[in-house]
């Protein structure tokens, strides 16, 4: 994963997140100091304020365990951000690029498979919105590095303008998953379905609707509710949530996830019993 990030910032921000996710209890001012590092230095270089040292770099791989590899591309980073602050990066333009270009396709992975990318869009809708990190990650129930993350990936691929405390979302926007790894759409939909659960037990029953149906079909017919259950998605979305009179002031970012799945196993051939 390393390998794949195009600045140290962001190399830095996945690894917080990543032990953030195992370790809720974790803080940011313990990975400081795993890492050898002041919290405020910590702090400035995941804000993009400060840049990281090559001094400050050898110690954090060696905290990190980082190959001889992964060092190397540390240190390529470290160079090509302090060409650009002298003014010099046409001397690495074409491998900045293809960085780049690594790092939008990685954006596009984890906002398709971390649930709160698209959290975020929903609530910039809402009437009572505001644009400040620790009310959003209080509102989600994520940790405000996770915001910040998730507004670095929506800023880079353009769903998301942030100008002051004026926030917009790119209107109409869709990321098909075609060309996606499935699993960043399963990651998604996992990530999902444990928020569901967490609702079943949290959640008053007036404010959640969480029921099923089981029936017998034919599997001939699958297509056909599929294509139902995603015109029912879009017309729920239609009379309730985009510009409709019945919209009202939307102060509230709901989910509505189809589970649609076969609880019968494939029979095995030649069981005859």
């Amino acid at each position: 994963m390393f390998l794949e990030a195009s600045s140290c910032r962001s190399f830095l921000s996945e690894e917080l997140v990543r032990r953030l996710r195992a370790n809720p209890r974790y803080s940011q001012r313990a990975f400081a100091r795993q890492l050898g590092l002041s919290p405020g230095e910590l702090s400035e270089i995941l804000r993009g304020k400060r840049s990281l040292s090559f001094k400050s770099a050898f110690r954090i791989a060696k905290a990190l365990s980082l190959s001889p590899l992964e060092i190397k591309h540390l240190v390529h980073l470290i160079q090509d951000e302090k060409s650009k602050k002298l003014g010099e990066a046409e001397l690495l333009n074409s491998v900045s690029k293809e960085l780049s270009g690594h790092q939008l396709t990685m954006d596009m992975f984890h906002v398709v498979s971390d649930w709160y990318c698209f959290a975020i869009l929903n609530l910039v809708d809402c009437y009572d919105f505001r644009s400040n990190l620790a009310w959003i990650a209080r509102r989600l129930g994520i940790s405000r590095a996770e915001v910040q993350l998730a507004l670095d990936r929506l800023k880079r691929l353009g769903l998301l303008k942030c100008r002051g405390a004026k926030w917009t979302v790119t209107q109409d926007y869709v990321i098909s998953p075609a060309g996606f790894p499935s699993e960043a759409i399963r990651n998604y939909h996992r990530q999902i379905l444990k928020k569901a659960m967490e609702a079943l037990d949290l959640q008053q029953v007036s404010e959640r609707e969480i029921s099923g149906v089981g029936f017998a079909l034919d599997p001939k017919v699958i297509p056909l509710i599929k294509k139902e259950i995603s015109e029912f998605q879009d017309r729920i979305i239609t009379v309730y949530s985009a510009n409709s009179t019945r919209k009202g002031k939307k102060t509230e970012v709901y989910q509505l996830e189809s589970v649609f799945f076969k609880l019968t196993q494939n029979e095995l051939k030649g069981d005859g019993s």
